[in-house]
């Protein structure tokens, strides 16, 4: 197996993760991870039942913050991959998961916000789910 095989695997791990905490009638996963030496960040929002739904909005506190934790905990994942295959690893990575066509979109980015003076990874991931939600209404 190589690079882009088990990159792919990685991510579809973070799918798996997503769809078994959000749980029946999840017609769409979007999953965000993003990390730097100093900062992991994970997280993740849902479609359900044609309207978007923030994770920490599905199940008990405990639960969502178990699956919080997991997908922080996978990122190093990410890192093993990348440093086996001699490839550099990405800060940022969100992933669009379509369970009706089982179509996966996925971008990749190595942009290191903590250099940047007005945006920070949380900011990020809120726009995408701010637009996402917009356009569900």
């Amino acid at each position: 197996m190589g690079f882009e095989d088990s990159f792919a695997d990685v991510q579809s791990d973070y799918i798996s993760l997503c769809l078994e905490y959000g749980g029946e009638n999840v017609h769409k996963v979007f999953a965000y991870v993003y990390q730097t030496d100093s900062l992991r960040m994970f997280n993740a929002f849902f479609e359900k039942d044609g309207s978007i739904i923030a994770a920490g909005n599905i199940g008990t506190y405990e639960e969502a913050d178990e699956f919080m934790s997991v997908g922080r905990d996978d990122i190093d994942k990410i890192r093993t991959v990348c440093e086996k295959y001699g490839q550099k690893c990405p800060n940022e990575i969100r992933m669009i998961y379509d369970v009706k066509t089982k179509q996966y979109d996925a971008t990749v980015g190595y942009e290191n916000y903590s250099l940047k003076d007005k945006t920070t990874p949380m900011t990020e991931f809120l726009n995408w789910y701010r637009s996402e939600k917009k356009s569900y209404q």
